[in-house]
């Protein structure tokens, strides 16, 4: 072999092995490299499987009640409508805590002060405390506050409240006292509804409710909360099966109590309260 030909097949070696280390320390980087990505990705991995987790448990947990006994029917324990206690000028908040989770709302005293005075009073004296949800209409309603629990019962005494104006409508999240099909429009015991859903049933939903000459007491509406109207749509959820296609309407599949009602207060700012302006 001629020193050319040696020198040319040193140099084609050396060139191999080149292309061999290059190739081999492409692969170490690209190894490198992808590594370094999965430890960066790996938090977000472990931390998206933890959200996924939490979000199903919070799901799981968003569609179920508590287990609860049937209330005890109650005896009505007044006999004469409550004397006027709330003031108009101050923010009434009444929280339910029931066994499908809290319902917070925002009662109207200055548009309904005989009906807020007549729930606030309620509330205050325990008499919601333990009774039941007793009625559920599917895509409708829910309906509570009946001491004797099958929609007949009151607090030994009626009021009558104020029907909704038509700037004041009822809509879905409105609060209204029931009453007897017979009894003229605005009596009110303790009984009270929910609106959960417009439902376009007839003879039922907003289109019903809303037909001039209105008939039920607004006491006041659900708090923009998030889950006061979620937790009302849980109870909602549970209405019976309905019979002939007809929409479910009756006492829920499962027992929903009122564990208690709170009454929060918060004062209006008049201008007299606002700090002066400062002196220039």
């Amino acid at each position: 072999m001629s020193k050319a030909s040696k020198r040319e097949r040193q140099r084609l070696n050396r060139e191999t092995r080149r292309e061999a280390e290059l190739a081999d320390a492409r692969r170490r980087r690209q190894f490198r490299t992808a590594r370094n990505i999965g430890l960066l990705l790996l938090p977000l991995v472990a931390l998206f499987v933890a959200l996924q987790v939490f979000r199903d448990d919070d799901s799981a947990a968003a569609t179920a009640c508590e287990e609860v006994n049937a209330p005890a029917v109650k005896d009505p324990p007044f006999t004469a409508p409550p004397a006027t206690e709330i003031d108009t000028s101050v923010l009434y908040t009444a929280t339910l805590d029931t066994s499908c989770g809290k319902i917070d709302i925002l009662l109207d005293a200055a548009q309904a002060p005989t009906t807020v005075n007549n729930f606030v009073f309620l509330a205050r004296q325990g008499f919601y405390d333990g009774l039941g949800f007793h009625r559920v209409a599917e895509d409708f309603v829910v309906q509570g506050g009946d001491p004797a629990g099958d929609g007949s019962g009151g607090p030994g005494y009626s009021i009558v409240g104020e029907v909704p104006a038509e700037t004041s409508l009822y809509q879905v999240g409105s609060v209204a006292m029931a009453k007897g099909g017979d009894d003229p429009a605005g009596t009110a015991g303790s009984q009270f509804f929910v609106v959960t859903h417009p439902s376009e049933v007839p003879e039922r939903g907003l289109n019903f409710l809303n037909q001039a000459p209105y008939q039920f007491a607004l006491v006041g509406q659900l708090a923009d909360d998030n889950h006061s109207l979620r937790n009302a749509r849980r109870i909602e959820s549970l209405a019976p099966e309905g019979v002939a296609g007809e929409p479910g309407d009756g006492p829920p599949t499962e027992t929903v109590i009122i564990k208690r009602v709170t009454i929060a207060e918060t004062p209006s700012i008049t201008t007299s309260e606002l700090a002066p302006p400062p002196s220039s």
